[in-house]
């Protein structure tokens, strides 16, 4: 089912979104004593914590779809998450505004997960009948939630040899990065990357 937001632009996805249901109920908040216990009262699942969940689309979008379906919905009780979609058609619909209120939540909560999501080209806008371009929903977040850096881990495939055996992260900053950044035409030419020590020694031409 789909639960709405109290905004009436954002809709947040109710577990049975990713069934293909598309019901819509309010969203109803209760009060909960402090020494509430972790377990659901009802289907004795356990009680999951608060968290903004943000779904995407393409094949992460059915991946986490059967993830959500087996191994979440059957052991917790996620009735504190608020879900976002931020599916171009949802962001189209609503004008972008399911972008902004995703932003606010992240601030509010403090606990996000997110699915990986697309910022259309002008050939995508097209394909997905969208009215107008969309801009970068990652670009959007880590302004609104000064994300700096982000880490991701290698995949590891078991029986699959990796070319190096040290753990490995690989940073990528995002502040000053390619959302904000203008460009400038050059022409034909060679570009360099150079690394200059600082003891004075020759530098070299990466």
């Amino acid at each position: 089912m789909l639960r709405t937001a109290t905004s009436r632009s954002t809709r947040l996805l109710q577990n049975s979104l990713f069934r293909g249901k598309t019901q819509h109920r309010a969203l109803s908040t209760s009060n909960t004593s402090n020494n509430e216990d972790t377990t659901s009262s009802n289907s004795r699942k356990i009680m999951a914590p608060p968290m903004v969940y943000i779904s995407g689309e393409e094949m992460t979008r059915y991946a986490m779809s059967l993830i959500q379906e087996q191994w979440i919905e059957p052991y917790f009780d996620t009735s504190r998450w608020e879900y976002y979609d931020l599916s171009c058609s949802h962001r189209d619909a609503t004008g972008d505004l399911v972008l902004k209120e995703a932003v606010e939540a992240g601030k509010r909560i403090g606990s996000i997960f997110k699915e990986p999501t697309i910022t259309p080209t002008a050939l995508q806008q097209q394909s997905m009948n969208l009215s107008g371009p969309l801009s970068s929903p990652n670009g959007a977040m880590r302004r609104g939630w000064n994300g700096i850096t982000i880490s991701r881990d290698t995949i590891h495939i078991e029986g699959v040899e990796l070319g190096f055996k040290n753990p490995v992260l690989f940073e990528r900053h995002a502040v000053g990065g390619e959302y904000g950044a203008g460009w400038k035409q050059v022409g034909a030419g060679q570009l360099l990357t150079t690394f200059i020590p600082k003891d004075g020694s020759p530098p070299t031409v990466v």
